[in-house]
């Protein structure tokens, strides 16, 4: 009978589209000021916050931000020769599940081919709000998601050694936390089940991440 089925998180009613779309957070790191449409974004109800090179690849790993349009020269020079692809892979060697658009005015280089496979998505200069406006919806709407995010926590746990049982069972708890509106359930339910200090940051992190799709 129900009461019996393990809850999943895909059982429950995530925020509506235009609510999550307010509450996205969109990162553009750019050196050209006048590259992105920022203020015809904003008036458009998105909340959009603008780099001119890298400050930190720390909150860029963390999280911190939804959609990080990242672009992939001029901003990171300071960090690696290879400029803004470099970031891009740092951001996804530490958080696989953070959205990360690729930005640029040239064209595709082959031999940078490990760091574009790592990208959400590619976008080109020049740009225009409707080209920009479609990017970030369809983001929101394909990755912006709790089925999204919860993958990432299952490719974490299974590298840990948790069975698909054991998985499941967590995604019980995960779900039945969110059902109760419990954020500290939520995060507990994922914390106890790693053992590695840094791993479990991460989970943590996508965790809360599942938690806002809900309104948490």
């Amino acid at each position: 009978m129900y009461w019996f089925r393990k809850k999943r998180i895909s059982d429950l009613p995530a925020l509506p589209f235009a609510e999550i779309k307010r509450r996205t957070k969109v990162l553009v790191i750019d050196d050209d000021p006048d590259s992105f449409p920022y203020g015809l974004m904003r008036r458009e109800g998105y909340s959009v916050e603008h780099w001119p090179k890298v400050e930190s690849v720390t909150p860029l790993q963390e999280g911190q931000y939804d959609i990080i349009i990242l672009d992939i020269q001029g901003v990171a020079t300071h960090i690696s020769p290879d400029d803004g692809l470099a970031v891009l892979e740092l951001i996804k060697d530490a958080n696989p599940s953070q959205i990360v658009v690729a930005f640029s005015s040239h064209s595709f280089d082959l031999s940078k081919n490990r760091f574009w496979r790592r990208a959400d998505d590619s976008l080109c200069k020049p740009v225009d709000l409707a080209m920009c406006k479609r990017l970030v919806d369809s983001l929101i709407e394909s990755k912006r998601t709790p089925q999204h995010y919860w993958a990432s926590v299952v490719a974490m746990l299974t590298q840990q050694g948790l069975t698909p049982r054991q998985i499941q069972r967590v995604e019980h708890h995960v779900a039945s936390a969110l059902d109760k509106r419990d954020i500290n359930g939520v995060s507990g339910s994922l914390k106890r089940v790693v053992d590695h200090a840094d791993t479990a940051v991460k989970v943590v992190a996508i965790g809360v991440k599942i938690a806002a799709l809900f309104g948490l």
